[in-house]
């Protein structure tokens, strides 16, 4: 299928529906990940009743479905288990983003977390981590680490398991075999995160402003140069599409200010411990949407069981995506009867496009952005929130040229007098 938006189902989230509410419950972290957007230790971890607060305000305001608790790292914050259960008694599902450090051996843990309400775990693994006791690993002596958590959450049973790493052209290649890694472990991987790497560049053709004041930006995504930030969402998304041919997206969401921007892409891929068949087209994601904010009041995106019955394959009558899986999948139980007793598993991959400096200065973001996150009281985008903890406001990018050195404020911008007023 040709990536376009029109064979791709546009997700329906909004600002004030939205299935992911942004938790940051620490900016304190255990280790060092190339790319993160936040500041390593500059607050600390936030109180109990603060993260309440912002608890609250999440559901209030975004509607959500799900709460992804990140930080820094959550699962150094003294009070995780108590955060938890309140996110389930509000009815809300919680996911922690994590490197898995504080789990790595600790079993008895996991199992607490569980019981404390958590629906699961995306991990963020890659081998531009400072991670203890893995430090200068390649992506492929990772996977043992990968597999590790896998299998430790699989034997808990009953949690979802995502793992999550950063694109740099210099891992692009890598791609393939993360994916061939999840598919083999289909039965306990329930998906993929692949964010393409952004920076802004300190020295370059804009000038900076926060509040109409120049300064020297001092977030961690601002370095000397642009020259790993070229990868696109469709980048990965090809990389991909020429090792797997049953792979296919479905889904997007699409940039705040361009029209032609995927920022988010996600797929449902079908398969077998086997075997992997295909993936479900544009209407079984709509209908998936659909059913659920009609039953429950909100949109969704991340379930704790990724099996699906055979009886699903008659969504094949509608969606072209399952028809063409559900043919091979019954070709190749006439080839390999014992095929028609093995589970069906749903595994998802997403890929992630940050935000995109324009060449006007500003900033394209991802259209009604999922990962909207609680700063001083208002909804703020996680990826920039430092520019609040830093500056108190979005920083402004001028291009010098078209400036000259000066901001542009909206009040400069000449507008047109009324008509019946011209000549008067």
């Amino acid at each position: 299928m040709q990536l376009s938006k029109r064979n791709l189902y546009r997700f329906p989230w909004s600002g004030n529906d939205n299935p992911i509410g942004w938790l940051e419950v620490t900016d304190k972290c255990n280790t060092y990940c190339r790319g993160c957007y936040r500041i390593n230790g500059m607050q600390g971890h936030k109180s109990l009743e603060q993260i309440k607060d912002e608890v609250a305000l999440l559901k209030k305001w975004r509607n959500c479905d799900n709460i992804s608790i990140a930080g820094g790292e959550p699962l150094i914050h003294p009070d995780i288990l108590e955060i938890i259960a309140y996110i389930r008694s509000l009815k809300m599902k919680p996911l922690i983003l994590t490197n898995g450090i504080r789990l790595e051996n600790d079993r008895p843990f996991l199992m607490e977390l569980k019981k404390a309400g958590v629906i699961g775990f995306t991990f963020h693994i890659d081998s531009e981590q400072n991670r203890p006791h893995w430090k200068g690993k390649t992506e492929f002596e990772l996977f043992e680490l990968r597999q590790h958590f896998a299998d430790m959450v699989h034997s808990v049973g009953g949690l979802f398991a995502s793992f999550g790493m950063t694109v740099y052209p210099g891992n692009l290649d890598f791609v393939p075999e993360m994916v061939k890694w999840a598919n083999r472990n289909v039965d306990r991987v329930h998906g993929l995160v692949l964010i393409g790497f952004r920076n802004a560049a300190m020295e370059g053709d804009y000038d900076y402003y926060a509040d109409g004041k120049p300064i020297a930006p001092e977030t961690s995504y601002f370095t000397d140069n642009t020259a790993e930030s070229y990868l696109t969402s469709t980048d990965v998304y090809n990389k991909i599409k020429e090792h797997f041919p049953h792979y296919e997206t479905s889904a997007y969401m699409g940039g705040s200010q361009t029209h032609d921007k995927l920022t988010w892409l996600v797929s449902a891929q079908l398969g077998t411990k086997h075997k992997m068949y295909g993936s479900v087209g544009a209407k079984v994601m709509e209908l998936f949407q659909t059913i659920h904010h009609l039953r429950y009041g909100t949109y969704v995106i991340y379930s704790p069981s990724n099996k699906i019955p055979k009886i699903a394959f008659l969504l094949g009558m509608f969606d072209k995506g399952v028809r063409a899986t559900s043919g091979k999948f019954w070709r190749e139980v006439v080839r390999r009867p014992t095929e028609l007793f093995k589970p069906i598993y749903v595994q998802s991959i997403g890929i992630i496009q940050g935000p995109d400096l324009m060449e006007d200065g500003r900033v394209d973001m991802c259209e009604s952005c999922p990962d909207m996150t609680v700063w001083d009281g208002k909804l703020v985008h996680s990826c920039r929130m430092d520019e609040w903890r830093l500056y108190g406001s979005y920083l402004v990018a001028q291009p010098r040229e078209a400036a000259n050195g000066k901001v542009i404020s909206p009040e400069s911008i000449p507008v047109a007098e009324p008509a019946e007023t011209i000549g008067k």
